[in-house]
């Protein structure tokens, strides 16, 4: 009679270590890899996004966005030559779930874009998310037939890929801790 007890006791001790959720298997993740730019964080609440890009755009630091309705701002130190960022973030439950980015050189035109090419631009990012997550981004084949860069530590995943536009490369880092949990 005490071998079931003491079986099923072990078996259920092996089940709640084996079947760790999300926000168990992460307790040892570094919280600063949410940082992204100028003081913005993954995790952060749209209201203090919104209060703290206008700060920055006060300040100088950045600037309506070349694309669309997001941020910019001009990089010349982790870059060569300098590069347009833009970004805005995607939020779920009211905080940054992904910050999409957008990358580009600012001297770029078709007349030098031999020069200043996608794949020149391309590698200067990869170095760069290397740089700031102290590790190596792995090339994986892409659904369209190409490849994208990419890294998974814990939550967070960082990806960066070529644009269809010639002049532009992508990159998005996203923490699934905060993404809106589907059913299904």
């Amino acid at each position: 009679m005490k071998v079931p007890i003491i079986l099923i006791s072990v078996l259920l001790l092996v089940m709640t270590f084996s079947c760790n959720d999300s926000k168990v298997s992460n307790s040892n993740y570094d919280e600063t890899l949410d940082d992204l730019e100028m003081g913005v964080y993954l995790g952060m609440e749209q209201k203090d996004f919104l209060d703290h890009c206008w700060d920055l755009n006060q300040e100088g630091k950045t600037a309506h966005g070349t694309i669309g309705n997001m941020v910019m701002y001009v990089d010349s130190l982790n870059y060569e030559p300098k590069v347009i960022i833009n970004f805005y973030p995607k939020f779920e439950n009211g905080v940054i779930s992904e910050m999409p980015y957008i990358y580009y050189f600012h001297a770029w035109a078709p007349w030098n874009k031999n020069e200043l090419t996608q794949e020149k631009l391309y590698q200067q990012v990869i170095r760069y998310y290397e740089k700031k997550y102290d590790t190596k981004l792995e090339k994986q084949d892409a659904p369209n037939g190409k490849y994208l860069h990419f890294k998974q530590l814990g939550p967070l995943m960082v990806r960066v890929y070529k644009d269809i536009d010639e002049m532009k490369v992508n990159a998005d880092v996203r923490n699934i801790n905060y993404m809106q949990k589907k059913n299904g």
